[in-house]
């Protein structure tokens, strides 16, 4: 039996009530903490929502991001995608307590093949469940442990295309990734739903994106795609938050990949067509 229990929280100035697992001790203790929390990156995202706009969330989590979105832009639909049962669970009781409308939430990971994958969870932090073990060498290995079973991974455009049918979005206004490694995966099988006017901030921790086997060729490939890239938010001593290039992006994989010194949060703006250089 997990125990829960629900805090009131705030998040860039946005007031909700969540729903967290006292056992997680990271994120969701800073749910709990009654501080008055920020993101940058969200902030980021708040400033580039358009009315009406369609957006790709992967990696909910317990849904403190994607309640944000919901209410500072309540026109918007947001299609959230969280693999990990409990979060999943956790996730939709949070949009229901909130009057969460404009959020059709999906208990399945996202990425570049539909099929079943390995899944590891963090015992002590509920946003750090991944698709790929940490190394063996890697001090925090001990806390993750692999579900018994696998899980399910979807393709987004071709998820929503039998999910909506006609119905469904013919692009993206805004691509939100935050899964531990799979971000560039997910951000390739989106291709065909990238505009010239999508937006993307994606988690860019090159340790991660290594252990789940985006080498830096793939995120060179994937990065050129884009016109301009953007630091937003900085978890890295001496890295802050500016305009960047893709050989700065690629140094800072070279450095990063072999061991975990922390992550940004990049913005990049497509290109008028982003499937071609």
């Amino acid at each position: 039996m997990h125990p829960f229990t629900h805090s009131e929280v705030s998040l860039n100035d946005v007031t909700m009530t969540l729903v967290t697992n006292l056992e997680d001790l990271i994120s969701g203790a800073e749910l709990r903490s009654g501080k008055k929390l920020w993101s940058d990156a969200l902030d980021h995202a708040r400033k580039n929502l358009k009315p009406h706009g369609r957006i790709l969330y992967a990696g909910g989590h317990v849904g403190s991001a994607v309640i944000f979105l919901a209410k500072v832009e309540p026109t918007a639909l947001i299609y959230c995608f969280e693999p990990d049962p409990i979060n999943f669970a956790l996730l939709t009781v949070n949009l229901e307590i909130n009057q969460v409308r404009n959020v059709h939430a999906f208990p399945f990971a996202a990425g570049k093949t539909q099929g079943f994958i390995p899944f590891y969870k963090s015992d002590w932090d509920s946003s750090d469940h991944r698709c790929a073990m940490p190394r063996m060498d890697d001090p925090d290995v001990t806390i993750f442990h692999g579900l018994p079973y696998r899980i399910p991974i979807v393709q987004p455009p071709e998820f929503l295309k039998a999910c909506y049918r006609s119905k469904a979005p013919r692009s993206f206004d805004l691509i939100v990734t935050d899964t531990q490694g799979a971000d560039f995966d997910i951000l390739e099988a989106c291709l065909p739903m990238i505009g010239p006017h999508t937006g993307v901030i994606a988690e860019y921790s090159p340790y991660h994106l290594y252990r789940h086997g985006t080498s830096r060729q793939d995120v060179e490939r994937l990065l050129r795609l884009f016109s301009r890239a953007e630091i937003v938010n900085s978890r890295v001593e001496n890295v802050m938050p500016a305009p960047v290039t893709v050989d700065q992006l690629l140094s800072f994989y070279d450095e990063h990949c072999e061991q975990y010194k922390g992550y940004v949060d990049i913005w990049l703006t497509a290109r008028q067509d982003p499937t071609h250089k």
